[in-house]
């Protein structure tokens, strides 16, 4: 097992733990790896292994239909986009000025904010995340990788970072995150800050 794969498992580990269930049975099964570098070939993009390895395992969340976001939430106030719908959204947002042509979303809050992986091998940030935040102009590097990423978030559900609130909302201790996220990730200037 991969490190990609074993802190996935971790992930829905802890969202089984915490019953997140509409999120569990909305998981789409995963694709061929070919299917995802074709897709970002298309683009002129290079799929990270890591991005290939996480939509081998789940081409991202269903969330067509009536449903709730908080309930298809991966981590808190984001959920996993699948291919198309990540393909669909970078192409909506490739002309704008604040949007990078290398960047490919994987994870979107529903309401324009994106992390999105870089998919660009001719670059030295290649296979690091961004956080792009529609109404900021800077979309800083948070994660090195996604594999780096996917451990953070692991380790926060099974930290208590993340958390069901009275509410039955999947939150978290923003404090206790950057903490976490600055000793996991002290290769990434944003967490120093």
């Amino acid at each position: 097992m991969t490190s990609v794969s074993r802190a996935l498992t971790d992930v829905l580990g802890a969202l089984t733990r915490l019953e997140r269930l509409v999120l569990l049975e909305r998981l789409r099964p995963g694709r061929e790896a070919a299917s995802v570098r074709d897709a970002l070939a298309t683009r002129a993009l290079t799929a990270p292994p890591a991005l290939v390895e996480l939509l081998e395992c789940h081409d991202g969340t269903d969330a067509t239909g009536e449903v709730n976001l908080d309930d298809i939430h991966f981590f808190p106030g984001f959920y996993l986009l699948s291919l198309p719908d990540a393909v669909a959204d970078y192409d909506e947002f490739v002309g704008d000025e604040r949007w990078d042509r290398a960047w490919l979303p994987v994870f979107a809050n529903g309401g324009g904010d994106f992390y999105a992986v870089v998919c660009d091998d001719a670059r030295d940030d290649y296979g690091s995340v961004v956080h792009f935040r529609i109404d900021d102009s800077e979309h800083p590097i948070e994660f090195g990788s996604l594999r780096a990423m996917l451990e953070t978030l692991a380790a926060a559900f099974v930290r208590g970072v993340f958390y069901i609130d009275r509410s039955a909302y999947l939150e978290m201790d923003d404090m206790q995150f950057a903490a976490l996220a600055a000793t996991m990730n002290d290769d990434v200037a944003y967490w120093s800050e």
